[in-house]
């Protein structure tokens, strides 16, 4: 009989997913101590057989733009590779796919699934994809990769050019991986081994949001303001550029940082930018509109964010240079 490892495991795999690995239910609690009670109830924390953590990797997204953008004109707002195509939807479905493998398996199987080995309701699956949920201490404690000096999860091949994603399994699929990582100190992770000697990615965050040890300052990390609506700090601002949202300075000084060139995704596609004219004055209908089911149509994206990015962009073209 094949445990339970090994049937989440081939059921990833078949959905396209080869960067995984497992909790048990006791090592998912210990992750997620930190978050509040209400989230952890809400999302089952509490009656969770174990979890997997994966991780997709993203490439560059489409070169060109999305139909209603063509033919703007006018200056482009950049977009961060990880949300010029819809990366997290793409990882999401793929989790559901490997759910529906996993449940089935183990209800045709003959005979019955032991205690520990049952499938479940379907419901007692969930997936969460950048959700509240720790998800980069997660895939830490599934042994995925290790945290670079950009404060980002490295894996071996792509570096960080991942995105992360949690699947829930019933408390009657227990998972028990042999050997589980220890978690360590929240406040104090233990940085890549190829980052010893490595500050490339510190020298290059435009802020000097990097601390250096796998932490940052939030407060002058640009893809940290970029969904944030108001005033930009100083810093911030002068530091700007033509981005609309995401930065990825800090990976593109990454030797490890390797976008999957043959990585598509079909979901949300973007582009490499978005016309910063037509975004500084679209209406909320408008902008909802043309970003839905984008990785910049999410809810908690503010839409008075994305306008002050383009905005800056249309002005700075508009300032006179002085020399």
């Amino acid at each position: 009989m094949r445990s339970n490892e090994q049937i989440l495991g081939d059921s990833l795999r078949e959905a396209g997913l080869t960067a995984f690995g497992f909790l048990s239910a006791a090592s998912l609690r210990e992750a997620c101590s930190g978050l509040d009670r209400a989230s952890f109830d809400r999302c089952g924390i509490g009656e969770s057989g174990g979890a997997a953590a994966a991780a997709l990797a993203y490439g560059e997204g489409p070169a060109g733009l999305p139909p209603w953008a063509a033919g703007y004109p006018g200056p482009l707002a950049r977009i961060g590779r990880f949300a010029r195509a819809n990366w997290y939807a793409e990882l999401g479905h793929r989790l559901e796919l490997a759910a529906a493998s996993a449940r089935a398996a183990v209800v045709a199987a003959q005979p019955p699934a032991p205690e520990g080995h049952g499938p479940g309701k379907a419901t007692e699956w969930r997936r969460f994809v950048n959700s509240r949920l720790p998800e980069k201490r997660l895939a830490l404690a599934a042994g995925l990769g290790a945290i670079g000096r950009n404060c980002l999860l490295l894996l071996p091949r792509p570096g960080s050019a991942i995105v992360l994603g949690i699947l829930l399994v019933p408390p009657s699929f227990r998972l028990e991986p042999a050997g589980e990582p220890s978690l360590g100190s929240p406040g104090e992770p233990e940085l890549c081994a190829d980052c010893a000697d490595c500050g490339l990615c510190v020298a290059a965050c435009p802020t000097g949001a990097l601390r250096g040890d796998g932490s940052l300052d939030r407060e002058l990390c640009l893809q940290h303001w970029s969904s944030v609506p108001g005033p930009l700090p100083p810093a911030v601002e002068a530091a700007w550029g033509d981005r609309l949202y995401g930065c990825d300075a800090c990976q593109e000084a990454c030797p490890r940082f390797r976008p999957e060139a043959l990585a598509s995704c079909s979901r949300g596609q973007l582009g490499p930018g978005l016309p910063a004219a037509f975004l500084a004055g679209a209406s909320d209908e408008t902008l909802h509109r043309c970003l839905k089911g984008s990785a910049l149509g999410m809810g908690w994206i503010s839409l008075d964010a994305l306008r002050r990015n383009a905005r800056h962009l249309t002005a700075s073209r508009l300032r006179p240079t002085i020399v």
